[in-house]
């Protein structure tokens, strides 16, 4: 880490956050005894009290510019959670700043490494100046740098908690100021998707993960052409990416679960799957700066052009690479439909939305869902159950949506009741559409199986589709770790072993 951290420090004095006529004026002598009776009565820091979730526009908005003074200092994360905090401060002392809520209400805190966990303490702005909550009232500095220092050097104790070393905004923190935001292409409950450009630096780390992130897969068509917009806009000093943003009044919950998808999202690194450049967390909106896929998504990309059997069958390959490497990685999807794979710059797949994925555990189970039914497996409705074998289900559906060009949703006709009722069954849920290659369609049956340690993994899946493609990367080194755990009503080895099912008439 650098050594400039080890104290708090600024290459230039920061902006000041108070008068510093006020020093001066304090002393003076108040004219108007009655007049400075009343201003006495109605003075109050800037944030008074107020109820739960109330808030006022005057303040917000002042309290955004007393932060916005706070992003020159490489301490300040800006509004990052407390989770992805806590992965950033490892040893004893080590500590930050960073704004979050209190009662509905803005606040900044500092962050602090205290006996094996990280506490928070919040800092009070009244009259221009700054102070701890609680702990130091009768001292009161100017700006938070003047704070810290003396935390530091004093060595004050925050109720057993002495801060040693600020740690430093890691480089995957993008300031606001370096994304431009040009159109809206998209929108969800908790957050929007934006088509903007990205400040290229001299340290050319954008240009690296650009051309990480537009690599074609070694099955793509050489023929792929130029992409229709995206990577290959390119500026001499900006780069256009797709911009992940959250809608305002975002709770703690929401944005936990918006930071945690980045998180996952930036240990992925594959060309079938979407690259992230960076979060944006110093101001708010919190955003998410990933690479934009030149063509679009493939839902719309197949309703739209008359694409052949062959370019279709690549996709489903594309689709099937991307999912083994996330399976080789322990990382359970939970979402996949066409509706979430976008197609890059050479029209390849690109598996996208990792807001409700999971990683490190070969099976996770809860109890309220929010996924559409019509892509669930049958031990997913029962059990809450999601597995990489509950993906391979989802694939088969993403396979019918694929191959009926997604001019309609699954189960077309049907109450969501009538398809759980399909689904449970012991029928083949689905038909292959007509004019399925006969190799798609006998996957699609496998992976429909009822049992899902019956299911093919998504590296046979690949194999099956580009025999001639190396696959030994996907597939899992220690079988006792990567399978799925049995469960205790799991199907009976009778039941598993009808794997010809009379199909739905």
């Amino acid at each position: 880490m650098n050594s400039e951290y080890s104290k708090v420090r600024s290459i230039r004095r920061p902006v000041s956050l108070g008068k510093r006529s006020q020093r001066s004026t304090r002393t003076k002598k108040k004219k108007g005894g009655d007049e400075e009776k009343t201003q006495g009565a109605t003075k109050k820091s800037l944030f008074s009290h107020r109820a739960k979730n109330e808030t006022n526009p005057e303040e917000t908005e002042a309290f955004a510019n007393i932060c916005r003074c706070l992003i020159e200092h490489r301490w300040y994360h800006g509004v990052m959670p407390r989770g992805e905090i806590s992965t950033l401060l490892e040893d004893e002392g080590d500590f930050c700043v960073r704004k979050t809520t209190e009662r509905g209400k803005p606040i900044v805190c500092i962050s602090v490494k205290c006996q094996k966990e990280v506490r928070h303490f919040p800092l009070v702005f009244e009259n221009g100046q700054w102070t701890l909550k609680n702990l130091i009232k009768t001292r009161r500095f100017y700006e938070v740098v003047e704070l810290l220092n003396a935390l530091v050097t004093e060595k004050i104790a925050l109720s057993g908690a002495i801060l040693v070393r600020a740690v430093p905004r890691p480089d995957y923190y993008i300031p606001h100021s370096d994304i431009s935001l040009i159109c809206k292409l998209g929108e969800g409950a908790f957050g929007e998707v934006w088509k903007g450009s990205l400040k290229r630096h001299e340290d050319g780390k954008a240009k690296k993960a650009e051309e990480k992130s537009a690599a074609p897969s070694s099955a793509a068509p050489s023929s792929a052409g130029s992409a229709l917009s995206g990577n290959s806009e390119k500026g001499k000093s900006r780069l256009y990416v797709a911009v992940k943003k959250m809608k305002g009044n975002a709770t703690k919950a929401m944005t936990e679960e918006f930071v945690m998808e980045a998180k996952l999202m930036r240990q992925l690194v594959h060309p079938n799957i979407v690259t992230v450049y960076g979060v944006a967390p110093s101001e708010e909106p919190l955003m998410i700066v990933l690479e934009l896929a030149g063509n679009g998504c493939l839902k719309s990309y197949v309703a739209k052009y008359q694409c052949p059997p062959d370019q279709l069958l690549q996709f489903t390959a594309d689709a099937a690479r991307g999912m083994a490497y996330l399976s080789s990685k322990l990382v359970i999807h939970r979402d996949l439909a066409a509706r979430n794979l976008l197609l890059g710059t050479f029209v390849e797949v690109k598996i996208s939305d990792f807001g409700l994925s999971s990683s490190g555990k070969t099976e996770i189970k809860v109890k309220q869902m929010k996924v559409p039914i019509r892509w669930l497996a049958p031990e997913t409705l029962e059990e809450g159950v999601f597995s990489t074998k509950t993906d391979v289900w989802a694939y088969a559906v993403t396979l019918w949506e694929i191959f009926t060009r997604c001019q309609t949703d699954p189960y077309p006709g049907l109450t969501n009741q009538q398809a759980k009722d399909l689904i449970r069954g012991d029928a083949l849920p689905m038909n292959p559409p007509e004019g399925t290659p006969p190799i798609v369609a006998k996957i699609m049956e496998d992976c429909f199986n009822k049992n899902p340690d019956d299911r093919p993994s998504f590296a046979a899946i690949l194999k099956r589709l580009r025999p001639d493609e190396d696959v030994s990367a996907y597939e899992p080194k220690d079988q006792s770790v990567t399978s799925p755990v049995k469960r205790a009503n799991a199907p009976s080895a009778e039941q598993s072993a009808r794997s010809k099912r009379p199909s739905r008439k």
